[in-house]
């Protein structure tokens, strides 16, 4: 079964409680014996929003782990510091808007496809904020891109009003509207107009796409009403 972990508590001496996401089950908890210690099958595997192939053991105590195979090159990510800071965004994001199973397995083909293009791709900003905005959509927090989203003008469009959901035309203006120019109404759009398996076939550079990163993790933050830490790592 293929999960991703965000979870890992230290338990007894050597071994993980291990929280983890699946499409099958949702969340998914299991026990990963003697992982602590380095000799262990499982050293070096189990980590912070890893991507995983697991085999467990069902019993009356709960899950076993018995087997994990990495499906990332990990040691591309963890060697550079811009992979980092977007496996970090990435699994903060995740860990905070997906709370029900539903909604889990629903958003998982995402998830796994965003991980493992992380170490294929050196446009992360571009890669982070396409993720961010297929989630939105996944979510049923899309934005109204097609129009504005006030009075339905499909001309003079010039920003985004949180808000109001959507797009804004320089007639329905207001002193919430977030003023974007054409490039950046244009990224929005293609944003919330593709799916997971296309996170990789148009790349924005990353000048381009950071303003459009930016704006979206803080329509997150206004959505869901909490605070990305990792945002303020972004350069």
């Amino acid at each position: 079964m293929e999960v991703v972990i965000i979870r890992l508590t230290p338990y007894r001496e050597k071994d993980y409680i291990v929280n983890a996401l699946s499409k099958e089950e949702g969340i998914i908890t299991f026990r990963a014996t003697g992982a602590l210690n380095v000799k262990s099958k499982f050293a070096g595997k189990l980590f912070l929003y890893a991507l995983v192939d697991v085999e467990l053991r069902e019993s009356k105590a709960g899950h076993t782990l018995t087997n994990v195979e990495s499906l990332t090159n990990i040691a591309k990510v963890f060697t550079d510091e811009k992979r980092i800071i977007a496996l970090n965004i990435i699994g903060e994001v995740i860990s905070k808007t997906l709370k029900d199973n539903d909604s889990i397995s629903e958003a998982f083909p995402l998830i796994k496809k965003v991980l493992m293009s992380l170490s294929e791709t050196t446009k992360l900003i571009s890669l982070v904020y396409l993720f961010t905005t297929n989630l939105l959509r996944i979510l049923g927090s899309a934005l109204v891109i097609d129009r504005c989203v006030n009075c339905g003008d499909t001309k003079s469009i010039i920003g985004v009003s949180f808000n109001k959901g959507g797009l804004i035309c320089k007639k329905c203006y207001d002193e919430k509207t977030i003023t974007l120019n054409a490039e950046e109404i244009q990224m929005l759009r293609y944003g919330f107009m593709i799916n997971e398996e296309e996170l990789l076939r148009h790349e924005f550079s990353d000048e381009a796409a950071l303003s459009l990163l930016t704006l979206m993790l803080t329509y997150l933050e206004f959505t869901y009403n909490y605070k990305i830490m990792s945002k303020d790592l972004i350069k």
